[in-house]
C-alpha cells in the first residue's frame, strides 16, 4: 500500500484539483492522509467534503501550527503504507503516476523519482519563467539517459557535490520512498526551510541510490502565494546564507552522509570544503553589511554555537578571503553577461 500524504495550510485555491488528481489514480491500493496545520480559510471544509466520498481518506488537524517541515514529518508518522508519496496542496499528479512508480519497484529500491512539469502562474515574471525553463537542474541536464534507470549512490553523491544546493532530484510531489527508511535515516530536517527536501533525498540517495522514471508524472505549481515564493520573499538572508551553510555542513560532517563523503571524487571534496568556508565567511560579511534583523543574527549565532565547524570558520584564512573575492567577481560578471 502507498500512503499519499497531503500536508495543508490555507490551500483552498488548488486543493480540490489536487485531491481530484489523487482520487483519479489508476492504482487503487492507497490511503490519503491530510494533515492541516491550522488553516484559517476553507481548507478544512474542502477536505471534510471528500471524507464522504472515499473511506481511504483520513483527515487530521493540528492543535498548534507546526510549521512546514514538522507537518511533513507528522504526515509520515501517521502513515501505514509501505511507500510514502507526498502530493502538495498546490500540485497534481498524472492519473498513472503511482501505478507507474510502483511497477518500476525492485527489491532493493528505496527512492523513486519522476520527471516533473512546472505549472507557472500566468502572472509569473519573465525572470521566474526563465529560471524554471532554463536554469533548474534536472537529471536530463546531468546526462541521465531518457529511460527508467537506477542511479547509484556514488553517482548521486557526486552530482550533489557538483550541483551544490540545486534540487536535481525533485520536489516531494515528484518522489516516492519506502517508509521503513525513516527508522534508519530519520525524517526531514526541520532546521532547513527551503532545501529540506533536497537534503533528505540526498540523504537517502547517497546511501541507496535513486530509481529515475523520465516521464512527466507530477506537476509542481509555482505561484506568488506558494510556500516557495513566500519563503524567498520573507526569509532572504536565511535562504541565501544560512540554508546553504546548514546543508553543506551536513554533507561534510553528519553521520548519515558518511557514505556520501566516501564516494566523492577529490575535486568535489575540495569544492564542498571551499564552498562551506566561503559561505560561512560571507554570511557574517552580509550580516554586518546589510544590518540583518536580531532574529536572523540570532539564527546565525545559534548555528555557530551548535556546530563547531561553523564557529571555526568565523575567522577565515587568507585563502578563504581571496576565494570570497573571486566568487563575488564571478557573480558580477555573470550578471553583466546574462
Amino acid at each position: 500500500m502507498v500512503s499519499i500524504c497531503i500536508p495543508t495550510y490555507n490551500g483552498e485555491k488548488y486543493l480540490k484539483e489536487c485531491l481530484d488528481s489523487v482520487l483519479a489514480q489508476s492504482y487503487k491500493s492507497f490511503e490519503i492522509i491530510i494533515v492541516d496545520d491550522c488553516s484559517n480559510d476553507k481548507t478544512i471544509d474542502i477536505s471534510s467534503s471528500y471524507l464522504e466520498q472515499d473511506d481511504r481518506i483520513r483527515l487530521y488537524t493540528n492543535e498548534i501550527n507546526l510549521g512546514l517541515v514538522e507537518n511533513w514529518n507528522k504526515c509520515i508518522s501517521l502513515a501505514k503504507g509501505e511507500w510514502i508519496k507526498f502530493v502538495f496542496q498546490d500540485d497534481t499528479i498524472s492519473f498513472n503516476c503511482i501505478e507507474t512508480m510502483v511497477n518500476t519497484v525492485e527489491e532493493d529500491d528505496v527512492l523513486i523519482a519522476c520527471k516533473r512539469t512546472f505549472l507557472l502562474d500566468e502572472k509569473a515574471s519573465e525572470e521566474t519563467v526563465s529560471y524554471y525553463e532554463n536554469e533548474v537542474i534536472t537529471f536530463e541536464k546531468l546526462n541521465i539517459p531518457a529511460q527508467t534507470v537506477f542511479i547509484s549512490p556514488d553517482r548521486i553523491s557526486n552530482m550533489g557535490a557538483e550541483n551544490i544546493c540545486m534540487n536535481f532530484i525533485g520536489e516531494p510531489t515528484s518522489v516516492m520512498f519506502r517508509r521503513s527508511i525513516t527508522s534508519e535515516l530519520g525524517f526531514f530536517n526541520s532546521n532547513l526551510k527551503q532545501i529540506c527536501d533536497l537534503e533528505y533525498f540526498l540523504r537517502i540517495g547517497s546511501n541507496y541510490g535513486v530509481k529515475y522514471i523520465p516521464e512527466k508524472l507530477s506537476q509542481f505549481r509555482i505561484h506568488n502565494s506558494s510556500t516557495t515564493s513566500t519563503n524567498v520573499a520573507l526569509n532572504h538572508f536565511i535562504l541565501s546564507n544560512l540554508e546553504p551553510i546548514g546543508l553543506v555542513r551536513q554533507l561534510l560532517f553528519d553521520q548519515h552522509f558518511e557514505r556520501f563523503r566516501l564516494a566523492l571524487k577529490q575535486p568535489n571534496k575540495t569544492k564542498l570544503n571551499r564552498f562551506f568556508s566561503v559561505r560561512v565567511y560571507e554570511a557574517y560579511v552580509n550580516a554586518r553589511k546589510f544590518g540583518v534583523s536580531s532574529k536572523e543574527m540570532s539564527s546565525l549565532n545559534s548555528m555557530a554555537e551548535k556546530y563547531s565547524e561553523i564557529k571555526l570558520s568565523q575567522e577565515p584564512s587568507f585563502a578563504t578571503q581571496f576565494l570570497y573575492r573571486v566568487v563575488k567577481l564571478r557573480r558580477r560578471l555573470r550578471l553583466l553577461f546574462k
